[in-house]
């Protein structure tokens, strides 16, 4: 029965979201940056407009990884799915290795709101849905569904990393966000990042090479924000105990 149930709504959930599979955001307080001079003087040495080699964007994707062992993400989504608008928002904390994270995301439809908590260790998933007690322990039904309803800021720079061409990215410029200067690159991407058909992803990294925020937009319906602090904090993520897992889990 409860199988049943928690299949149902992440059933239906992915399919509010599929259009939008791969990303989203909503704005983070603490971006964790060098002071806006700073950031300016270490602007890349090259000129707006610039497009990199598949070599220079590699470089670029592994540092933003290697920047966020730890990293905290605000995530929010606007979206159009069959004629029907879907919006959602997600906060999570993520480690890359051992993998371990913790995610809300909560999903507004027109037929009322979902919330889906995730907690991931290593290759075991907990899910509870809208607030229950008990958590179900994932035995792998579910893990398409909650990693596309959930993604992960590494498989994101993974599968972006995998585009990386000669001209595929583009150095657009320094630009001011939320008070800090910084690097502004635009990447040409298709359906394995976008999740449908060839879009740009828009990147804005601080002088570490920390990626601070990721926008995208598919159409005119479908806007995608994400944006990523605390990168290297510690993270604690507590793993649910046999009393809090539903019977047969």
């Amino acid at each position: 029965m409860h199988t049943m149930k928690y299949g149902r709504r992440l059933a239906a959930a992915a399919l509010a979201l599929s259009a939008m599979s791969t990303l989203a955001a909503c704005g983070s307080e603490d971006s964790g940056k060098d002071s806006a001079a700073e950031a300016a003087d270490a602007a890349p040495a090259i000129d707006p407009g610039t497009k990199l080699s598949g070599d220079e964007a590699e470089k670029l994707i592994d540092t933003a990884v290697d920047a966020m062992p730890t990293v905290h993400v605000e995530m929010g989504i606007k979206a159009v799915e069959d004629g029907t608008s879907v919006s959602a928002s997600s906060v999570g904390d993520y480690q890359r290795e051992p993998v371990v994270s913790q995610t809300k995301l909560t999903m507004d439809e027109a037929d009322g709101q979902t919330v889906m908590e995730v907690i991931a260790i290593g290759e075991t998933t907990y899910v509870r849905m809208d607030n229950d007690k008990e958590w179900m322990k994932d035995d792998g039904m579910f893990s398409g569904l909650v990693s596309a309803l959930v993604p992960s800021p590494y498989s994101l720079f993974e599968d972006l990393r995998g585009e990386a061409a000669d001209d595929s990215t583009t150095y657009v410029g320094q630009e001011d966000v939320d008070g800090a200067e910084l690097a502004h690159y635009s990447f040409a991407v298709d359906e394995d990042v976008t999740g449908e058909g060839e879009g740009t992803l828009e990147g804005w990294f601080d002088a570490e090479g920390q990626p601070i925020r990721l926008t995208m937009a598919m159409g005119k319906d479908n806007e995608i924000e994400m944006d990523l602090s605390k990168h290297g904090e510690k993270l604690t993520v507590i793993e649910p105990n046999a009393e809090e897992l539903m019977d047969g889990a």
